[in-house]
């Protein structure tokens, strides 16, 4: 296979290189090597969405005519298979240094013959009934399988009245009726106009015929004598409505429901575009767009089909869409250099053949917007939907307005701990060797491996901290003790940051639920440690959390994409790349405004100082105790007589309330002592909120 990068849209210029165009591509995809102009021309309509019968098309490939190495591209039409096929074959021998094929294209309306209407109302025709069940399993995928109605004779008689092809009179005519004359480049265009035209018209009709070379419908309507005839021409290279006879006189009311006529088939047609700039668009959102065009409601199984075709012309099958999905991500890091990709497989018997178990990647954007980020990281996955099923993992990343940044995925087979621990060594890889925090679920299969000296995730080394998630530890709580109230206590106690109200949290934890306490204790703890609170709790945290305590990447898998475990492999790693890159653009924007508003420090920062400064007048400092140039010792005293032990300096700058360390955000206290000091409190917020790193992310 190949990567094609498709241009339209926009411009040709003259660069230092020759011709380039002046906008990103439309659409990209892998192509198989044998692939003919026919095929690239059919692939381009579904990708970029023009209408094939309204418009044609014409190719320029960007072709590398530079020698030596160099690089100096110009414009080669590509009309017919011969030229594509050169291409094609320049392209994988690499005789020209570029592996990419590149096409601009431009739409070019057709003018096309359309003809006359030979004296009757030409009105819609109806096929036989569809399952309308709201099973999507059970709807009939064989949309071409038609049969004539009982007792109906075949189509002989008819055959031998159409119009010959050569007496019709060619005049311009409406598209969007049916008339005699009109052409259609193949049987399924023929069938779709004349399916739409009476599904407009709400009428229902019935196929007699429909092969090769005929077509044949009638109204459904005993009573109604509407019949259409429509033959292949001469070198079978179009269908074209031969006989129109007699006029609808069935009724047409429109109820807003269901049409028999209204295939799935039909229906993915029409909602390519929508799921090609939607991929995660629901049954209920493609009910409500067919609604809107036609008057009548598709069941919801039927919408349901309808998106599975429509995915499979746009991405392929399933099974195809994971034959293209090695080339695809080839194409993907040709194109993003930097970008990280990793194959699980297991070998057979024979050598040729892999098993597949997973494949993981990472964006370049995002591997290098981490850079920037706090020194966290969140693990997460959901099940996938598709016939192929699986998992997808995900790692997300947190900027300093503490929005999710998704770091790198993985599609796996199932989820053991076999599957954790080849993606965790591998992000380890990604990411590098920094000192992080890892929040996960509750599995032993993530924690084992900051327990193992080479997983590269070895607490030992202080290059690595594993804490839990406080949502999955509620879950688990409710599962395991079935107690509400005491989720909601456990929920309270994780997120304190004060010491004396987590103890008096714990004291009330056990008066509840004695083997609840006993099982927080114990939660996370090595064999030769009495307690392990550090991985649940945010006061025992030490500060590497961050202030973050759940682990969200199913959030942000479902705020990105919702829906995207519908989706074949291919298709979900494009829309990924897409939501990817449509998040790190509105960052930059969003990030782009602080700079230009000269703040030091992420909005969010910002107005938490702002709100803490606003307390700064229900402090009193009662005592000072000076203890060397670098720092004193100071108490605050709030009205509710609560007192707080600091210490401020070049190298000490703390509070007994511990959010200055455990958030990176000096308190309202913090921020007193500052005022009363003449001290800087920019100098105490972490750097991780800096405006400047927000914008590198």
């Amino acid at each position: 296979m190949f990567p094609i990068s498709i241009y339209t849209g926009g411009t040709v210029e003259n660069g230092p290189m020759g011709a380039t165009y002046n906008k990103a591509p439309s659409a990209s995809y892998p192509a198989p090597d044998d692939l003919t102009f026919d095929d690239l021309k059919r692939k381009i309509f579904q990708l970029t969405g023009i209408n094939d019968h309204e418009n044609s098309i014409n190719l320029n490939a960007r072709w590398n005519a530079g020698t030596g190495g160099s690089h100096c591209f110009v414009l080669l039409p590509i009309c017919d298979n011969s030229m594509w096929r050169m291409l094609v074959e320049k392209t994988l021998s690499s005789a020209t240094g570029w592996s990419i094929v590149e096409l601009f294209l431009e739409a070019v309306p057709k003018s096309g013959p359309t003809h006359n209407d030979p004296g009757g109302k030409s009105q819609s025709n109806v096929e036989c009934p569809e399952n309308t069940s709201d099973n999507p399993t059970q709807e009939s995928r064989e949309e071409n399988q038609e049969e004539p109605l009982p007792g109906e004779k075949s189509e002989d008689k008819e055959s031998q009245e159409f119009t010959d092809e050569d007496s019709i009179d060619f005049k311009p005519r409406d598209q969007s009726t049916l008339y005699v004359g009109r052409l259609f480049y193949s049987l399924d265009d023929l069938r779709r106009a004349v399916r739409e035209y009476h599904i407009k018209q709400n009428r229902k009709l019935v196929t007699q015929n429909s092969s090769t070379d005929k077509y044949v419908v009638k109204c459904m309507d005993p009573e109604c004598g509407w019949r259409l005839y429509a033959a292949s021409g001469k070198d079978g290279d179009y269908f074209q409505i031969r006989t129109i006879k007699g006029e609808h006189v069935c009724s047409n009311e429109v109820d807003g429901q269901d049409h028999i006529n209204m295939k799935s088939e039909f229906i993915s047609h029409l909602i390519l575009d929508l799921v090609k700039k939607k991929g995660d668009a629901s049954p209920k959102e493609i009910q409500d767009f067919v609604q809107e065009l036609y008057r009548c409601r598709p069941s919801y199984g039927k919408a349901w089909r309808a998106k599975e075709l429509a995915l499979d012309h746009l991405f392929g099958e399933w099974k195809a869409s994971y034959a293209e999905l090695a080339p695809y991500l080839n194409a993907i890091q040709v194109a993003n250099p930097g970008t990280k990709v990793e194959w699980w497989s297991d070998s057979t018997t024979d050598p040729n053949v892999r098993l597949f178990r997973g494949v993981a990647w990472a964006f370049a954007p995002a591997i290098e917007g981490f850079k920037s980020c706090r020194p966290v990281i969140s693990v997460d996955s959901t099940i996938l939907c598709g016939k192929y099923g699986g998992r997808i993992l995900i790692a997300v990343a947190y900027d300093a307005e503490d929005h999710l940044l998704p770091l790198a995925y993985a599609v796996i087979k199932d989820e053991e701990d076999e599957s954790w621990s080849w993606f965790m060594r591998w992000l380890r890889e990604v990411v590098g060797p920094r000192p992080l925090c890892v929040i996960s679920d509750l599995q032993d299969s993530i924690l084992s491996l900051f327990n193992q000296p080479d997983s590269g995730w070895y607490t030992g080394t202080g290059q690595a901290f594993h804490r839990y998630c406080s949502r999955y530890l509620c879950e688990s709580i409710r599962d395991t003790f079935k107690n509400d109230d005491l989720v909601e206590l456990v929920q309270w106690v994780s997120r304190q940051n004060q010491l004396r109200k987590f103890r008096s949290g714990m004291m009330r934890i056990f008066h509840i639920n004695q083997e609840a306490y006993n099982w927080l204790v114990k939660l996370g703890a090595r064999p030769n440690e009495e307690s392990a609170y550090h991985s649940w709790s945010l006061c025992e945290d030490g500060g590497f959390r961050h202030g973050i305590m759940a682990a969200n990447g199913n959030e942000c898998v479902f705020n990105l994409f919702p829906r995207i475990q519908e989706l074949p492999i291919t298709a979900l790693v494009e829309l990924a790349f897409a939501k990817s890159a449509e998040t790190f653009a509105n960052k930059r924007e969003a990030a782009s405004k602080i700079e230009v508003e000269k703040q030091l420090w992420s909005n969010k920062v910002t107005a938490t100082l702002e709100a803490r400064r606003a307390k700064m007048s229900q402090h009193q400092i009662i005592s000072i105790q000076s203890q060397s140039f670098f720092y004193d010792e100071v108490e605050v005293e709030k009205r509710t007589k609560v007192k707080h032990t600091l210490r401020l300096g070049h190298d000490q700058r703390s509070c007994s309330c511990q959010k200055p360390k455990l958030t990176g955000i000096p308190c309202s206290h913090l921020l007193t002592v500052c005022a009363f000091r003449s001290f800087n409190a920019n100098c105490l917020v972490d750097a991780a909120y800096d405006a400047r790193q927000l914008l590198a992310t």
